[in-house]
């Protein structure tokens, strides 16, 4: 039984914020996948686009592939890709893939809006 997928994008703090909620499989992928794609065209730098996976409770392969193509996307148009990842659902198939080396994961919603830690000098 899959659970529908939620897909919404909103601002907070200059961050465009795509949050998913349900299952991210071979059905529902497209619905993130554009909204995700929207949000890269739309970004200006400073301000990330975070992608915010707390609430997925199943990601499929097309679900890691979204993500790779996003990371290319903001990289294209200088703008970071922040990933939400917090439950194990999420976070072990980044980790199995090493996506989780490639792609800034973040713990929160906060922290993935927070902008950079500036170094002392």
């Amino acid at each position: 039984m899959t659970t529908e997928l939620r897909v919404t994008r909103r601002l907070i703090d200059g961050a465009i914020v795509v949050s998913a909620a349900g299952d991210v499989d071979l059905t529902s992928a497209p619905d993130l996948e554009s909204e995700v794609q929207a949000a890269c065209a739309e970004a200006q730098p400073p301000g990330p686009v975070v992608v915010d996976l707390s609430g997925v409770t199943f990601l499929g392969s097309i679900g890691l592939s979204l993500l790779v193509n996003a990371q290319q996307k903001c990289e294209e148009n200088s703008v970071e890709l922040r990933v939400v990842a917090t439950s194990r659902a999420v976070l072990r198939p980044l980790e199995v893939t090493r996506l989780d080396e490639q792609l800034r994961i973040t713990s929160s919603l906060e922290e993935a809006v927070a902008p950079p830690a500036t170094e002392a000098s």
